[in-house]
């Protein structure tokens, strides 16, 4: 029985589109790949629940003499055939994905082997790839890049074929921040180590956030790799993740003949999720501007009509067939077609290009619920000269002109200056009692809501001056700030010697431990505010409350930190201040300084 290779039985019907037959490869590699099949694992919007594409996951290995995947990539390296092997498996993803029941509405996530990034021979270099296909290559950061590969100019390359690229397990790898500057891709896939227990970890969503920040500024948009609880689906997207994959919405699956167009359990999650929408879902809602988009396959002609008339706009938004954001056309750089006589004629000039996506600029991109700070950092980009694209779920809503983010930026300063203690800038009570609401109307994570003052301050400040007061609560203030910005907690100042912090979603033992550290860390700063002698001696002479000298300890500082279960509960603001008002005492008498109330 003669066994037919990949090859021959791609020639003997129709050729999937967007590939095109490559060189023969040896029969034993034709019949280890004919016993390959691919899986298909959902990529969804978090906010919507619509699949935005599906990730083709190679399955079958067993059944060849490899033990995984990584070993028959590299064992086809090593016999000089790595590109055309990676050419029949993607052949072989489409002609799966293709026939699938909707699968035009839908993205192709497809793994490519870094080593034939870019290479001569490697798939989707140079082929004509049907604008029914979306497709975007996946690379891997666990192998490093050839040291004499131009990253971006290969991804450009991709883009120009009508492909789109992403960074898959981002963080884990080689590359890094190095890779992701230089290639500026349309994805970054957050590897799963960063996701497994996100909503306990403060460090790991330090770092998700800032790289979900960073990858916003350059218009990159984000996909939560391995999502498998519901507190880590609202704490990924909280944290401003455009798309989740992961066995909480499903597993990679064999025999799939339809793509859903969206899921349910999503859309179930973003219901039973009680909190309001934030101030700046809100606001943001109301600025910016319904500028209608255009695809990125519409004729260059239009944007003749677009850019037409005394009223139009000057930046056109570009969409692909899924409403996702490529970037934007400026007005400005089509002067020499807009105003020139001939300009319609130039443009069908098929000698010029006959896309959109030659002439789109990168543009930053924000979710319509992003905290308003970081999309100011985005408008820091040096791309944001123009604005901000403003997506909801992945999906084209808006654009944020320049002008309306600066009157932004103006209403949030003088909101923060209302109410911001003018000594520290922290913020002041009013900014504390609608943290503490909200973090009591968030039912579903743990608070540790913490109230914070110094012992023995008035006989220091009656002592040694307020000059030395004030250094003081500034010393305390700065290690709040510090403290707040690497754990993504809260840092507030009531008033005088009174502060409060709260961390939500972490392990209580981490967040006692960090209230813990605050106290110790300034009682060993506080001793840079006395002299010598007092240093030596521990303690310094001051009149007590009632006008008689005695010895007083060195500055310290004690606390009472509320943990507040996860759960059902009706709590208040003032429950939770009568419980510290209750606790202040006990606290200054422990010697670690800190007493803990457990509430829920």
């Amino acid at each position: 029985m003669t066994v037919m290779s990949v090859q021959e039985r791609r020639a003997a019907r129709a050729i999937p589109p967007g590939c095109a037959p490559g060189p023969v490869l040896p029969s034993d590699w034709s019949r280890v790949l004919d016993r390959l099949d691919y899986a298909f694992q959902p990529i969804v919007q978090m906010r919507s629940g619509r699949c935005h594409g599906m990730e083709a996951l190679l399955r079958g290995v067993d059944r060849t003499p490899f033990a995984d995947p990584h070993e028959l990539l590299d064992a086809a390296c090593v016999q000089g055939v790595l590109a055309e092997v990676e050419c029949a498996l993607h052949v072989k993803a489409v002609e799966a994905f293709c026939a699938l029941d909707g699968w035009p509405a839908a993205t192709l996530f497809l793994n490519i082997d870094s080593r034939v990034v870019g290479t001569p021979g490697s798939p989707w270099l140079g082929l004509p790839v049907d604008r029914r296909l979306n497709v975007s290559l996946e690379i891997s950061e666990r192998r490093e890049l050839r040291p004499d590969s131009t990253i971006e100019q290969a991804i450009e390359r991709y883009r120009h074929a009508g492909v789109g690229v992403a960074l898959d397990d981002f963080g884990v790898g080689y590359a890094g921040l190095r890779l992701l500057y230089e290639s500026k891709p349309d994805y970054v896939k957050i590897d799963r180590y960063f996701v497994a227990g996100i909503d306990q970890d403060t460090r790991k969503r330090a770092i998700a956030t800032a790289l979900v920040s960073y990858a916003h500024a350059l218009g990159i948009l984000i996909i939560a790799e391995g999502v498998e609880t519901e507190k880590e689906f609202y704490t990924c997207r909280d944290l401003g993740c455009d798309f989740a994959q992961g066995y909480l919405i499903a597993r990679p699956a064999l025999g799939l003949r339809a793509i859903p167009e969206r899921y349910d359990l999503i859309e179930d999650l973003n219901r039973k999720d009680r909190r309001k929408p934030s101030d700046a879902h809100l606001r943001l809602s109301e600025v910016i501007e319904r500028q209608p988009p255009l695809p990125v396959t519409s004729p260059k002609t239009e944007l003749l009509e677009y850019f037409r008339g005394n009223n139009s706009p000057t930046i056109a938004p570009i969409v692909d067939n899924q409403s996702r954001p490529l970037g934007l056309i400026r007005e400005r750089d089509l002067k020499r077609y807009v105003y020139s006589r001939f300009g319609g004629e130039l443009l069908r000039n098929k000698g010029l290009g006959d896309t959109l996506m030659e002439l789109v600029v990168k543009s930053p991109v924000c979710d319509i619920s992003t905290p308003l700070d970081q999309v100011i950092g985005a408008f820091s980009a040096e791309e944001a000269t123009d604005g901000i694209i403003i997506v909801e779920g992945g999906e084209y809503v808006g654009f944020l002109s320049s002008g309306a983010l600066i009157r932004l930026v103006h209403e949030r300063n003088l909101a923060m200056a209302a109410d911001q203690n003018p000594l520290t800038r922290l913020p002041g009570n009013a900014a504390i009692v609608r943290h503490i609401e909200q973090a009591l109307e968030d039912q579903g994570r743990r608070h540790i809501l913490a109230y914070l003052d110094f012992d023995n301050f008035k006989p220091f400040n009656d002592t040694f001056g307020f000059r030395q007061g004030d250094r003081a609560i500034l010393m305390f203030a700065e290690r709040l700030k510090a403290w707040a910005s690497c754990n993504g907690g809260f840092a507030g100042h009531i008033g005088g010697d009174d502060f409060f912090v709260a961390v939500s979603g972490t392990g209580e033992e981490e967040a006692l431990a960090h209230v813990a550290e605050l106290v110790a860390v300034f009682r060993s700063d506080a001793e840079s505010l006395y002299d010598p002698a007092a240093r030596e001696a521990g303690s310094f002479l001051a009149k007590d409350r009632y006008g008689a000298m005695r010895e007083f300890p060195l500055l310290s500082a004690s606390g009472v930190a509320v943990v507040v279960e996860p759960g059902a509960q009706r709590l208040t603001p003032d429950a939770i201040n009568a419980a510290i008002a209750e606790s202040k005492a006990l606290a200054k008498g422990r010697e670690d300084k800190v007493f803990v109330v457990r509430l829920g």
